[in-house]
């Protein structure tokens, strides 16, 4: 879509052209067919092509003026109006959009709307350390700004690495870990038959013991139990393979649950 600039540009290039057109006749009521077909158009695509892009783009801006005049062209041509009525009105067109892009220019931007639910939590019951509070604060920034940018395959790839910082949060604020490496979930070596480093964890093993250990609900499980799967979908041939694209449904829906996960972790601290 044009930029709001480059919409009015075009519509003083329309009103100029229309304007050199309307010159051109001798006569002093403008009555050919295709010269009033060509001031109607003119008219009607301010109205409705260019007008909504320009309010799109900077509502502060007054088309009262424009508009004015353009519903004057498009009256003209309901009748065999003067050849001065439409030189007359053109000329004030242009300048009043002339105008109207010069005010474009200078109006303050309406600030974006930030969706609240999309602000970082307090990460403090699980992370004691400011710089790791820090740290996962931007990384709850990312994932909001990835699914806002339709970055939907970054943004499923970003939680899921959250969402493993924040397990493993979880497991240091325990003081004695004995429930977690004796959990049944917990995953084993398999040379030596004992619990490997819980810091080493995958998502995976993260998802079945923070239930087990009731850090989480059994239907965040079966939810967090996906966005696994499709974080998965970083590795090309495994994309390729299963013909699987990510969308905004799913890394909006993915996003959800991350944001459910983490609260559901931060009361369990």
């Amino acid at each position: 879509m044009p930029t709001i600039y480059e919409t009015i540009d075009a519509a003083i290039d329309e009103a100029t052209a229309a304007r050199k057109r309307v010159a051109k006749i001798k006569s002093i009521q403008v009555r050919g067919v295709d010269e009033i077909a060509t001031l109607k158009a003119t008219a009607q695509t301010w109205f409705h092509t260019h007008r909504p892009i320009v309010v799109a783009g900077s509502q502060n801006v007054d088309l009262t003026v424009v508009d004015r005049l353009f519903t004057v062209v498009l009256d003209a041509t309901l009748k065999y109006a003067s050849k001065t009525t439409y030189l007359d009105a053109l000329k004030d067109v242009k300048a009043a959009l002339i105008a109207t892009r010069n005010a474009a220019l200078v109006a303050p931007v309406a600030a974006p709307e930030v969706n609240t639910d999309d602000l970082a939590p307090d990460f403090s019951p699980l992370a004691g350390n400011q710089q790791m509070r820090d740290i996962l604060t931007r990384r709850w920034n990312e994932c909001a700004k990835c699914v806002r940018a339709d970055a939907h395959l970054a943004a499923i790839v970003m939680m899921g690495g959250l969402l493993e910082a924040l397990f493993v949060a979880r497991a240091n604020k325990m003081p004695d870990k004995t429930t977690l490496t004796s959990a049944s979930n917990a995953p084993k070596d398999k040379a030596t038959g004992k619990t490997t480093n819980y810091q080493e964890w995958m998502l995976d093993s993260y998802i079945k013991v923070g239930f087990e250990l009731k850090w989480i609900t059994e239907s965040a499980k079966d939810v967090a139990d996906k966005l696994k799967e499709y974080r998965n979908f970083i590795h090309p041939a495994k994309e390729l393979r299963y013909g699987v694209t990510l969308d905004l449904n799913d890394s909006s829906m993915f996003w959800q649950v991350t944001k459910a996960l983490t609260r559901q972790l931060l009361l369990s601290a």
